[in-house]
């Protein structure tokens, strides 16, 4: 039984069965339609795959075993030839042109080196200039402090403080306020010595030396052993903690005066 005498003995009224069998109808187009563009392209595919395929067998058949270094060589034997084969018919405009091309690939991709090693030159340049920079402040701030007595355990404090501080200005390092302005010493501007004998020791007398005396601090009368928690009368795990993480360089002071 076909698909229209269902459709008769289903739908009585003709004109919706007229309607159906349009819709149907329409239904069945789009579909051949839609099958034939698959069709299509599946040829489409065969005929590119045959075809690559038959390029490859032509390339293998040429080339054979020879190298990419072997093709190469072989290019270029068959680009002298052509070039041959032009000056012998007298193309000298078109053997200038193929010249030309060649020698602006060249250079375009000799210019694109070029600018890639000047630009990791120039980093690597960079790079080691921040660190000579660093190590001629760390030094010139180190031998400053040793100079102006500052004790061993606090030498890293100084590296810190100067880091934080002094710049490098044309090879030589600055101090500068908080305006920007060159902070001035006895004779121009201020030196590492000047910074370490007298800055450091006012902003920071704790690096340097502490004077031992009946009133000094480290000592047991009104200075600061009454309040070193490593004395034997005054002894605070708690408060030892605390000035250890705080300032070491204070810390081992403190340890020494309570022996």
């Amino acid at each position: 039984m076909t698909l229209e005498e269902l459709l008769a003995q289903s739908i009585e009224d003709e004109e919706k069965r007229q309607q159906v069998l349009e819709a149907i109808k329409q239904d069945r187009a789009g579909l051949e339609a839609n099958k034939q563009k698959v069709l299509d392209d599946l040829k489409k595919q065969q005929e590119r795959s045959t075809k690559m395929e038959s390029t490859l067998q032509s390339l293998q058949s040429a080339f054979g075993d020879r190298t990419p270094d072997d093709v190469k060589a072989m290019m270029e034997r068959l680009e002298n030839d052509e070039m041959t084969r032009l000056a012998a018919e007298g193309k000298t405009d078109e053997i200038l042109k193929k010249h030309k091309e060649k020698w602006d690939a060249e250079r375009k991709s000799a210019e694109q080196s070029w600018q890639q090693q000047l630009e990791e030159a120039t980093t690597r340049a960079s790079t080691l200039e921040q660190k000579l920079t660093q190590e001629l402040v760390d030094n010139r701030a180190m031998a400053a402090a040793s100079k102006a007595g500052v004790i061993p355990e606090a030498l890293d404090v100084v590296k810190m403080l100067a880091k934080s501080q002094w710049q490098l200005e044309d090879g030589e390092p600055v101090l500068r306020d908080k305006d920007g302005n060159i902070v001035t010493g006895k004779k121009g501007a201020l030196t590492f010595e000047e910074w370490a004998a007298e800055q450091l020791r006012e902003s920071h007398p704790y690096i340097f030396p502490q004077p031992k005396g009946s009133g000094a601090p480290g000592n047991n009368g009104s200075g600061g052993a009454k309040n070193n928690p490593w004395a034997k009368d005054t002894f605070n795990l708690t408060e030892q903690g605390r000035i250890s993480r705080e300032d070491p360089a204070k810390a081992e002071r403190l340890k020494a005066d309570a022996q």
